[in-house]
């Protein structure tokens, strides 16, 4: 019972004619503890990646200045990037959901990935298919999702050809490429993405029609601030919600993730918890997935097959 000023007071004595009270199973709660409920069509679980680590990323931990030299153009994975992409496969393959009874990817419908090397080498490298040997990729060509690469010192570690992924849901797992959600726009070399029409030779099983450009046209034509990339996370998440899908990987970038983070992750006003906040903005680390649902009170959600409206609904 709710008393003025919003007090709660005891509850009035039980009226004898009615039947007995249901067991208060529920124990008394903290007044201040918030939740939010919302049709489940207007929310989106979305696994957030990180790229592995890039040789960009080796060489400019070290010496800041190495994230403006051209040789890191479009970075490659470089071997750790690899072996941590090998690393988030294994996990995917192992993962479960919480009661144990359905694959982690056998729920992904779609993975969207930035059209940046690093990112297209870590979207394939962690949800695509098996390595493949170059004559079973001869043979295979309709199954190939990324060409094999040889070794350029430095450069690139070189790498197998990888198949298509195939789930008990998903023949195959779909790709699909989308600018909105590339690394920050400014003057990093490694940032500056290549043709479109490269990526497409290097990544046959990759989508590309989201991107419409041949050459990059944004790098080099400006410096995006916070305010800047907040409002293409915003862009991206729009396009997002529209899709039909419900559980889509995103394979991104740090800076994007962190924007992503920032402007739409738990904060004071929605009344969450300190840890919860950190826990959300955190910086992500190399190969880092992290799962996150997605709610839109705008109403811009799709239609949902389990909602069922009752009355003389099917009489």
């Amino acid at each position: 019972v709710v008393l003025e000023h919003g007090q709660r007071g005891a509850r009035p004595p039980r009226d004898p004619t009615m039947s007995p009270a249901a067991p208060d199973l529920a124990p008394a709660g903290d007044e201040e503890h918030r939740f939010f409920l919302a049709p489940l069509r207007h929310t989106k679980t979305l696994y957030l990646i990180r790229h592995g680590e890039g040789y960009h990323n080796f060489f400019g931990e070290r010496d800041r200045e190495m994230y403006k030299s051209e040789k890191f153009f479009d970075a490659h994975l470089d071997p750790k990037g690899w072996a941590q992409c090998a690393a988030l496969r294994q996990h995917l393959e192992r993962a479960t959901t919480h009661d144990g009874a359905e694959s982690l990817l056998d729920r992904i419908e779609c993975v969207v990935v930035s059209p940046l090397m690093r990112a297209l080498e870590t979207a394939v490298g962690s949800l695509g298919g098996d390595h493949l040997a170059t004559e079973e990729a001869r043979s295979a060509e309709s199954r190939v999702m990324m060409r094999a690469t040889s070794e350029v010192e430095g450069i690139r570690p070189g790498h197998p050809a990888i198949a298509h992924r195939v789930t008990r849901t998903r023949a195959p797992l779909p790709f699909l490429a989308c600018e909105l959600c590339r690394e920050h726009i400014g003057l990093n070399p490694c940032d500056r993405r290549r043709k479109t029409s490269e990526y497409r030779a290097m990544f046959p099983g990759v989508d590309f029609s989201e991107v419409t450009e041949e050459d990059d046209v944004l790098w080099g034509t400006m410096n995006e601030d916070n305010a800047a990339m907040c409002a293409r996370a915003h862009r991206f998440m729009e396009w997002v919600m529209k899709r039909p899908e419900q559980h889509i990987a995103v394979v991104t970038h740090s800076a994007f993730m962190a924007a992503m983070l920032r402007e739409f992750g738990a904060t004071d006003q929605l009344g969450c918890a300190e840890e919860v906040q950190a826990e959300t903005r955190r910086w992500p680390n190399n190969c880092e997935m992290r799962p996150m649902v997605v709610v839109d009170p705008s109403g811009g959600g799709g239609v949902d097959p389990m909602f069922f409206a009752g009355g003389d609904t099917g009489l």
